[in-house]
């Protein structure tokens, strides 16, 4: 874990408020970006936010199989040491590496980039546009060009501007992984 110098027990805090993140966030995005993906990994989200203390965040990705502890435990080791060679933050920090989750919500069109081959639930403005019957849609992701996203739909390619997606995330069918009937 990081290192505190030049601040001592009782202005910690005081130091922590007066430091920016900006300079460490743009000093390491690419070597964690970087070494995450030369470990195999995708980085779906890095971020460094401060309060009490200081939480360097980064979530990690698979396509052909689901993060487990030990991959986050093997990330968490390397950025760890890469954190302590660059010494960016000169003050403890926690580092946090985990997988998206389940159901994580896409915000950007990278995310869709990551997750292609993936089912999600989306809901759409404008979908009459499309041809979709309702706003809220289950479809899985085939790919991204530019701007533009393109699902299927029960075999029917739907290609929706990222303008009009107004929120989706990551679908997850319990039913599908742990039995029983769908409840209508």
């Amino acid at each position: 874990m990081g290192k505190t110098r030049k601040y001592g027990p009782k202005n910690i805090e005081e130091g922590i408020k007066d430091f920016s993140l900006d300079d460490v966030y743009e000093k390491m995005k690419d070597k964690v970006y970087s070494t995450v993906k030369n470990m195999g990994y995708e980085l779906v989200d890095f971020s460094i936010k401060k309060g009490r203390k200081i939480l360097v965040e980064v979530e990690i990705y698979l396509k052909n199989r689901d993060v487990s502890i030990k991959d986050c435990e093997k990330v968490s080791n390397v950025l760890s040491r890469l954190f302590d060679v660059e010494d960016p933050i000169p003050f403890n920090y926690t580092l946090l590496v985990s997988s998206p989750g389940a159901d994580r919500n896409l915000k950007t069109v990278k995310d869709f980039e990551i997750f292609s081959g993936r089912e999600v639930e989306v809901d759409i403005k404008n979908f009459g546009i499309y041809g979709l019957p309702s706003s809220h849609q289950i479809m899985k992701i085939v790919g991204v060009d530019g701007d533009v996203i393109k699902f299927d739909l029960d075999g029917r390619e739907v290609w929706v501007d990222f303008s009009d997606i107004e929120n989706t995330k990551l679908y997850f069918d319990f039913y599908k992984y742990f039995g029983g009937e769908k409840r209508v």
